[in-house]
């Protein structure tokens, strides 16, 4: 089933406004680093430096993983009886990464939510719903569990996360296993339907778990491509500390912001002995990087909402040329 799109209907008019500001000043920003004082300068330039096979490395690690979540969501659906093509469900999750790479807020997860109940049928689907998100969170942390663990073990991070986020999963664990045997009698069990159907076939949530992990090792695959594209020694043990600190700002409704992304990034290396100006540069470039693939699949899944369209279909084709165009321009012609 495709559905057909309204952008409009997703962002309004002062939305769009404050994307265009916001961008404006990060063009700006960009242009004249310098506005912002040394570091930044210095920092931004150490960003047009760095080694683009690995930037685009990085960009296909962030795609990988975006694509991977978005199959996570297309499991859990099903166990509200949802159905999606993996295409179709790839492309419901790309518009919340194209909605999160164009707001100053992160309201992207409230625009796949919105997309993914369309595939699901009765007037109880906005309930259903809210727990297919609930359990996504929940076996999210689960594999963000193990992130940490290992972090912490580097001393990357400390050990008190953990405690709530097992605490997340116990309560996942007990909601589907005290609800498998009920049947819903109000609108509002309804948010149990994903927990009683995950009580009744952990394998379910195996497979939730699974493209969870797979789409972590991805980022992860792409933080190291970010660190190494910098120069920054050790790129795993970078990445190791990168991922799980950008998880953890992820709890900020505005961690979106390249300010908090980067700063984020910045202080976590910094407190592990790598200097401030490559630190920065990491931030800066992990955030470009990252936000640039997220746009990208969220046009590319935009294009396929609206394939019907002629429209669609020639700027699919002038995307992937310009794509094509700019991988020559910075990987093959340097090499050559």
């Amino acid at each position: 089933m495709r559905i057909h799109l309204d952008l409009s209907s997703l962002v309004s008019r002062r939305g769009l406004a404050g994307c265009v500001l916001l961008f404006g000043a990060v063009a700006v920003l960009v242009l004249m680093p310098g506005l912002l004082g040394h570091g930044v300068r210095t920092a931004v330039l150490s960003v047009e430096d760095a080694q683009p096979i690995w930037l685009w490395a990085a960009a296909f690690g962030f795609g990988a993983a975006l694509l991977g979540s978005s199959l996570a969501w297309r499991a859990a659906l099903a166990l509200c009886g949802g159905e999606l093509s993996p295409t179709d469900a790839a492309a419901r999750y790309s518009l919340g990464s194209l909605v999160n790479g164009l707001s100053p807020a992160r309201v992207g997860e409230a625009v796949r939510v919105a997309l993914f109940a369309r595939a699901l049928d009765g007037e109880d689907r906005a309930w259903r719903m809210g727990g297919v998100f609930c359990v996504v969170t929940a076996l999210r942390a689960l594999v963000f569990t193990i992130v940490v663990v290992a972090a912490a073990a580097i001393g990357a991070l400390p050990m008190w996360p953990v405690l709530l986020l097992a605490g997340l999963v116990a309560a996942a664990a007990v909601a589907a296993y005290a609800s498998r045997d009920r049947a819903p009698r109000t609108h509002v069990a309804h948010l149990l339907d994903a927990f009683r159907s995950l009580g009744r076939s952990p394998r379910g949530g195996a497979r939730i778990a699974g493209w969870m992990a797979l789409s972590t090792c991805a980022r992860f695959a792409g933080a190291t491509a970010i660190a190494t594209a910098l120069g920054v020694h050790s790129p795993l043990t970078a990445a190791l500390i990168i991922v799980p600190t950008l998880d953890l700002a992820g709890l900020i409704p505005l961690s979106g912001n390249v300010g908090i992304t980067s700063g984020a990034v910045t202080v976590a290396l910094q407190a592990h002995g790598v200097g401030v100006h490559q630190a920065l540069a990491t931030g800066l470039a992990f955030h470009a990087v990252e936000t640039g693939a997220g746009i990208a699949f969220g046009a590319a899944g935009a294009m396929f909402l609206g394939s019907r369209k002629r429209v669609f279909v020639l700027a699919a084709a002038g995307a992937t040329a310009c794509l094509a165009a700019a991988f020559c321009a910075t990987v093959i012609v340097p090499l050559a």
